[in-house]
């Protein structure tokens, strides 16, 4: 599930990755952010970095964030 259009496209391309930090083991993760949308770079061995917002909507995607704003 993704919450826009825009970003469902760049998934259909294999441009963002939504899945568990744990089901990515054919490469390298970039960030410690706690999320399951990530950007992928790279052909072989891809690179990911994970997204605390929706670059076209600016949707808070990481749990880290959700986290942060229960506490307050």
């Amino acid at each position: 599930m993704f919450c826009c259009d825009q970003l469902g496209e760049m998934a259909s391309r294999g441009f963002v990755v939504n899945e568990p930090i744990h089901k990515l083991a054919n490469g390298r993760i970039l960030t410690e952010i706690d999320t399951d949308y990530f950007l992928a770079f790279g052909d072989e061995r891809p690179s990911y970095v994970g997204l605390h917002y929706c670059p076209f909507c600016g949707r808070s995607l990481s749990r880290e964030l959700w986290n942060r704003e229960k506490k307050k």
